[in-house]
């Protein structure tokens, strides 16, 4: 990888990165207002069903924050777009649909599919 496409490759995941952090954040405040407001059982309910939601979706945000920051360390370590596990150049167009991408097309069946 070239350094004007990792260049803009940190720029991508900067963003993402900010656009994470500021959804957590937003959530946060709802949380904290949705603390005060007292209603029936039913509100009740529905509050806790939307907090466990949230709880699942910031896992996911936390893993995707956690992969983002690991491929702009990769960035400046000048490894970034190679496979963790066989090392091997991630192809740019995938690369590009996820720019977190931690695995080549073939690591990442091996690594989804089921063992034996």
């Amino acid at each position: 990888m070239n350094k004007k496409d990792a260049v803009q490759f940190k720029k991508v995941l900067m963003q993402k990165r900010t656009e994470i952090l500021n959804k957590v954040n937003a959530q946060k405040e709802r949380d904290a207002d949705s603390d005060i407001i007292v209603g029936d059982e039913i509100d009740t309910a529905s509050q806790n069903s939307e907090k466990e939601m949230y709880f699942e979706l910031a896992a996911a945000d936390k893993i995707t924050l956690n992969d983002i920051n690991d491929a702009l360390t990769k960035i400046e370590k000048g490894i970034y777009g190679k496979c963790e596990c066989c090392g091997c150049a991630i192809p740019l167009e995938r690369i590009k649909a996820i720019p977190w991408v931690r695995y080549c097309i073939q690591c990442q069946e091996e690594a989804e599919r089921p063992k034996k």
